[in-house]
């Protein structure tokens, strides 16, 4: 696991945890062979720094970008409304929702985590406009903080997925990355850093 803490007035990082983690004391004297060992093959990996270095899925949390992108473009007004039956096609597929929720605004759709909201709003946004409000937004860079070893969160667009496996972005691919699944795969501190 892991957890980071900003102060939002200046973004200094005040608690960042990662789990499990290893007793650095046992580097100031010199490691032995057989402790290096065990880190090294410790299945948990306890030497990677899961707040800068791990990547995961975002999910539901990924919803106040595709909230602030779909606003910022236009495609959306704080009372723009969907229906929500449980679910919505898109591209010849269902995509559930957790609920059935009725109509829904941005602000309702956010409190009650709407998939068929977030779905319909990403769709309309595709996911070149995703990725550049990600981008733009902190979520789709490295932060900067003075630690060694920092990647960057993958947030896919049409020209990564081209250049990554020389296929063409399909438009069902965007309705899982609208709610922060598909190929989405943020570090806790760019998640932290994007809030």
């Amino acid at each position: 696991g892991s957890a980071v803490v900003l102060d939002p007035s200046s973004g200094a990082v005040l608690p960042l945890v990662s789990l499990p983690a290893y007793d650095p004391n046992a580097f100031a004297s010199g490691i032995d062979r057989a402790a290096w060992q065990a880190l090294n093959t410790d299945e948990l990996r306890p030497l990677q720094n899961r707040a800068i270095q791990g990547r995961y899925s975002p999910g539901s949390t990924f919803k106040v970008v595709i909230a602030t992108a779909g606003l910022e473009e236009g495609v959306i007004t704080p009372d723009t409304k969907v229906f929500c039956a449980g679910g919505g096609n898109f591209y010849g597929r269902f995509f559930q929702c957790l609920g059935h929720h009725g109509w829904m605004d941005v602000r309702h759709a956010l409190e009650k985590s709407c998939n068929v909201f977030f779905y319909t709003v990403g769709n309309q946004l595709g996911v070149d406009r995703i990725h550049d409000w990600s981008q733009k937004l902190g979520l789709a860079t490295k932060s900067g903080v003075d630690l060694p070893n920092e990647v960057e969160s993958i947030i896919p667009s049409t020209a990564w997925k081209q250049q990554r496996t020389g296929e063409r972005w399909y438009p069902g691919e965007t309705i899982s990355v609208a709610i922060g699944q598909g190929q989405v795969s943020v570090t806790p501190m760019s998640m932290a850093v994007m809030m």
